[in-house]
């Protein structure tokens, strides 16, 4: 029933072009006589008029056939279609005239007639095709609400920017009315694109706001780094505008967002960095045709490194968590979107404590490379839960590292934390534990697996982030809590975490431990006060900063560097190697009986006094 239906009305409109192309021939040709003799025309050329309107109109219909006017869907012309319409018409203008001259000008239209026929013929059809393209993206709607769109400045005014203009003067039912461009290309300034003025240089946004009375403007250059979108938003918020931004680069190439779908500037923003260039062919290396693994898959890392791990089109992935509704949640948000075509997806729930489940997993998929990203990552909740750290993020992780040593697991890469390096939390020092038992599992004798671990600083907006934490207390009203005014955080964003996290998948040799640059430290006062000028607030006015003093097993800054370790650099500037003192000497098995005896009392302090006894450079916090 669908098949007849689509065939009927490819019927119908092909009916209708052939009909209205050959009206519009007809007019045109009969037309072209008119002018030539200025609507006079003489009896003998009127005869011939009529005698070859026939074969004159039959011969335009077919080169526009010849040139796919009536296959072109008719809401799209651009410069191709304007070359294909031109170069039908005129080959149909250069056959009239050969013939003209072939035979003297006998039944064939005067010269001037043929030429006037081409430009009548290709001014009609070109303005027929130019309406059904304003028709179709505008709707009546759009019409309706023209009057009422809003004013805005576009910063850029290179491709991305001149697209924007073009999608929002064409779809005034968004609101929003391009009236200017700003951009620091001097060659540029006093232009004009699609009718609109590239008024002034960036800094001048003030000014040019206040000339054409706008309130928001949108940044148009996707792919700027960091700073030079801290630079806008701050000139922006001086002026009292609000700042929108187009999707992000990778969205508008791969098609999943358009131009037009505009969002507020938010602080990953503000606080991400430049794109790191990283080495795909090594990564491809590592993971195409490749039996993968990830553990914690659900979380926001483990999102994540499903997501790019698919990129490179292993043979299998499995991904595990302990927690159903966070492999509901990547079902859904990951797996569905991704294309998975080329790779065997498996999902599973299973606690990674659980010994006997987790060896048949192995015996049954065979890993070749562990992504092991599950652990407890909160550290005031740890703080009074030094047992359960220990048990899900090192004795957890030690037995993970034992059983994929048995398999002969090619690459194990532990998701560490820089809360590990000189630690002040049961957090940190559980994760700086569970460092010590890949160096001993790498040293053991029957060992064929490269483990390696790698560190970094928090991940934006990922569970339990201060951004995260931020957005809600403005969204209820605040205030804001800080613990002090001077602490400090590494900030990523968890698309650059994670492609550098397979970058140094690719750079570890066995027994190492990698850590990321990530950049300067940010102060926690900073991010709160960007976040409530991006909402449009003012603090002390419309809502408070508050100081709370720094929780249990809190830092005021984090380190990039373990008091025992030495920096070595890699083959990648974003990612450096520590080198530890020989670890060969570890007691991987007195630790484990000393920290189960200290479990096994459940008093905080002795759990506490426990781990300082291993990792002396823990300093516990004296709260609990």
């Amino acid at each position: 029933m669908g098949a007849n239906v689509i065939v009927k009305y490819l019927n119908l409109r092909t009916l209708f072009l052939i009909v209205f192309y050959a009206i519009v021939s007809l007019a045109s040709y009969w037309f072209a006589y008119e002018l030539r003799f200025d609507f006079n025309v003489p009896s003998n050329h009127a005869v011939d008029r009529v005698n070859m309107v026939g074969w004159i109109v039959g011969l335009q219909l077919m080169l526009l056939l010849a040139s796919g006017q009536l296959d072109s869907i008719l809401s799209y012309f651009r410069l191709p279609d304007v070359f294909r319409l031109f170069g039908g018409l005129f080959l149909n203008a250069l056959i009239l005239l050969s013939m003209w001259y072939v035979y003297k000008g006998v039944n064939v239209p005067p010269r001037a007639v043929i030429l006037t026929y081409f430009l009548i013929s290709l001014l009609s059809i070109a303005a027929f095709r130019i309406f059904m393209r304003v028709k179709s993206s505008r709707g009546i709607e759009d019409w309706l609400t023209m009057d009422a769109s809003e004013n805005v400045i576009i910063i850029g005014a290179g491709e991305v920017g001149a697209g924007l203009c073009s999608d929002l003067m064409n779809k005034a039912r968004l609101g929003m009315r391009p009236v200017a461009f700003l951009d620091d290309d001097v060659r540029k300034i006093g232009r004009y694109v699609h009718g609109v003025l590239v008024a002034d240089a960036v800094d001048e946004l003030a000014t040019i706001a206040k000339s054409y009375n706008t309130s928001k403007v949108v940044i148009a250059f996707p792919s700027a780094s960091a700073k030079r979108m801290r630079h806008v938003v701050e000139l922006a918020r001086d002026a009292g505008l609000s700042v929108d931004i187009v999707p992000a680069l990778t969205d508008l190439v791969s098609g999943r967002a358009e131009l037009s779908q505009l969002r507020p500037i938010q602080l990953e923003d503000l606080l991400g960095r430049d794109a790191v260039d990283l080495n795909s062919g090594g990564i491809l290396t590592l993971l195409h045709g490749k039996r993968v693994m990830v553990t914690g898959a659900g979380g926001s890392i483990g999102s994540e490194l499903v997501a790019q791990i698919l990129d490179y089109s292993p043979h299998s992935l499995l991904c595990i968590d302990q927690a159903e509704i966070a492999i509901f949640n990547l079902q859904q948000n990951v797996l569905k979107v991704k294309d998975s075509s080329e790779t065997r997806v498996t999902t599973q729930v299973i606690d990674i404590l659980h010994a006997e489940q987790l060896e048949k997993v192995f015996a049954q998929h065979r890993p070749e490379v562990v992504f092991h990203a599950a652990a407890h990552k909160h550290v005031n909740l740890m703080e009074a839960q030094p047992a359960e750290a220990l048990r899900n993020n090192f004795f957890a992780t030690q037995q993970l590292a034992r059983i994929a040593s048995q398999c002969k697991v090619e690459r194990f890469i532990l998701i560490s934390t820089d809360k590990a390096i000189n630690p002040t939390s049961v957090m940190g020092a559980s994760k700086r534990l569970a460092e010590l038992s890949l160096t001993a599992q790498q040293n053991s004798d029957t060992n064929t697996t490269m483990f390696m671990a790698v560190r970094f600083g928090n991940v934006l907006g990922s569970s339990g982030s201060v951004v995260t934490i931020f957005r809600n207390q403005i969204a209820g009203g605040g205030p804001i809590t800080v613990t002090d005014p001077n602490v400090t955080r590494f900030f990523m964003t968890v698309e650059e975490a994670v492609g550098l996290v397979l970058q140094s998948a690719t750079e570890g040799t066995g027994g190492d431990i990698l850590v990321l640059n990530m950049g300067d430290p940010v102060k926690i006062l900073d991010v709160a006060r960007q976040m409530i000028a991006l909402s449009g607030l003012r603090e002390g006015t419309d809502i408070g900063i508050e100081f709370t003093g720094l929780q249990a097993g809190e830092k005021l800054f984090e380190e990039v560097q373990h008091l025992s370790e030495t920096l070595e650099v890699t083959q990648h500037p974003c990612v450096m190697r520590f080198v530890a003192p020989n670890d060969s000497q570890i007691n991987m098995s007195q630790i484990s009986q000393d920290l189960e005896s200290a479990m096994i009392s459940s008093n905080v302090a002795v759990i506490k006094d426990a781990i300082q006894k291993h990792i002396p450079e823990y300093t516990p916090s004296v709260e609990v």
